[in-house]
């Protein structure tokens, strides 16, 4: 049965609130105009993952309810057939739009030019700014790997789907059931590495803006 459930995926931190008392055509400040703009854009994908890890949830105990099923009542689940296969089809939209945003959001940073701005800032901050593009680019590659294994576990739950009949066989569903348990702990596993790439980003940011005497307040 299947035992997993994907995780939200948090958002990065947007400071936009804060006052900066730098001139703009500081290096240091221009650095936070660019990183807080992709802020923004990250805002938007984590509305739009909010919304597929509802429908991960609700299809994980839709799945569960027909699973346990017997041969007799396999029938009468025939609207949460339906439902699987409509939630599969609303999820793999919402991951569209979320690769979509998220995407857009990444490319969204010159990363050898704030690399280049970087240099000219002092050597405390140089090392924060530095540490964080780094785990900026971890964390581009922690999302694509998520979106190849969750695309993976949509494939195992059509599978599953497939033997969900009117003359279900059970030895099969069982065989892809253990395959979409397995491939559910793979995309939960590569969304956990985002997600906790995602709060050392948030921690790093600010540290930086404050050794790069960004006087946040």
């Amino acid at each position: 049965m299947i035992k997993k459930r994907m995780i939200l995926t948090s958002c990065l931190t947007c400071l936009g609130l804060l006052i900066l008392s730098a001139c703009s055509s500081d290096p240091a400040s221009s650095m936070y105009d660019q990183l807080e703009e992709q802020a923004k854009s990250e805002q938007k994908a984590a509305v739009v993952a909010e919304q597929r890890t509802r429908q991960d949830e609700i299809s994980v105990n839709t799945y569960q309810a027909v699973l346990e099923a017997g041969a007799d009542d396999i029938n009468r689940a025939q609207n949460e057939r339906d439902e699987l296969t409509a939630l599969n089809e609303d999820r793999v939209k919402l991951l569209k739009q979320e690769k979509i945003i998220r995407t857009r959001a990444f490319d969204e940073l010159d990363l050898p030019k704030l690399a280049s701005t970087l240099s000219s800032l002092p050597a405390a901050s140089k090392k924060d700014g530095t540490a964080l593009l780094d785990v900026f680019k971890e964390r581009e590659k922690a999302f694509d790997t998520f979106l190849k294994r969750y695309a993976a576990t949509i494939a195992s739950e059509k599978k599953v789907l497939s033997y969900l009949t009117e003359k279900p066989n059970f030895v099969k569903i069982d065989e892809a059931t253990a395959d979409l348990n397995r491939t559910s702990r793979q995309a939960t596993e590569a969304l956990k590495t985002f997600n906790q790439l995602t709060v050392r980003y948030n921690e790093l940011k600010p540290s930086f803006y404050e050794k790069a005497g960004l006087n946040i307040k």
